[in-house]
């Protein structure tokens, strides 16, 4: 009998194999034909399961958000407010090595969007997700008193999804804004104006 194939499986093992590549060797030299490599398969076996590189490559950028949805997920379960918002951030922003190399593939998928307009929906989805969360998150903080009543919750969250965009490049380019401890104090600045006296200022530390 022939030999069963889960294609679902399979694809997973393709991308998981394709972003170990980048992680240790870069985006430029993860090529179909250096993972065909690295699977040890011919290369026209790769478009069994995926249309072409590019499409796999937004298979690759959807895995990337989908995982870090997930720690997001874990991270702030059971915590609301200040404390949930903060460690959103922190599993959004290239802030360790999961999320620098997550930031190679995020860039090398946005640096295509020109030529595949198309790829601009995935982004755009994503983004609604984080927009949300955070709308959600500086709620809680300004019901709990952790905020200013006053604090525009829908252009915060515009500019902190801005930072988490904008960062992703800055850490691929490896500038000294890129930094953790640049980053966070940005994250600083956007949040202490509106800041209330009885907030904790602990909370502030973690960004320090």
């Amino acid at each position: 009998m022939p030999k069963i194939v889960d294609k679902g499986a399979r694809r997973l093992e393709i991308l998981e194999s394709y972003l170990g590549l980048v992680a240790r060797e870069g985006m430029q030299r993860a090529t179909s034909r250096r993972l065909a490599e690295e699977l040890g398969v011919a290369t026209g076996a790769l478009w069994h399961y995926f249309a072409n590189y590019e499409e796999m490559l937004s298979r690759a950028f959807r895995l990337v958000f989908e995982r870090t949805n997930e720690r997001i997920a874990g991270a702030t379960h059971g915590r609301r407010g200040l404390d949930a918002l903060e460690r959103m951030i922190e599993q959004i922003h290239p802030l360790e090595k999961t999320s620098h190399d997550e930031a190679l593939v995020v860039v090398s998928f946005w640096g295509r969007v020109a030529t595949h307009p198309s790829y601009s929906d995935d982004q755009r989805f994503i983004e609604r997700q984080w927009h949300a969360a955070y709308i959600t998150h500086i709620g809680e903080a300004i019901a709990d008193g952790e905020l200013d009543p006053a604090t525009p919750s829908t252009p915060l969250a515009d500019a902190l999804v801005v930072l988490a965009v904008g960062y992703q490049v800055e850490h691929v380019l490896t500038t000294p804004l890129a930094s953790p401890e640049a980053q966070m104090r940005v994250v600083r600045a956007l949040l202490a104006p509106w800041m209330t006296s009885s907030a904790s200022l602990e909370r502030l530390e973690r960004f320090e």
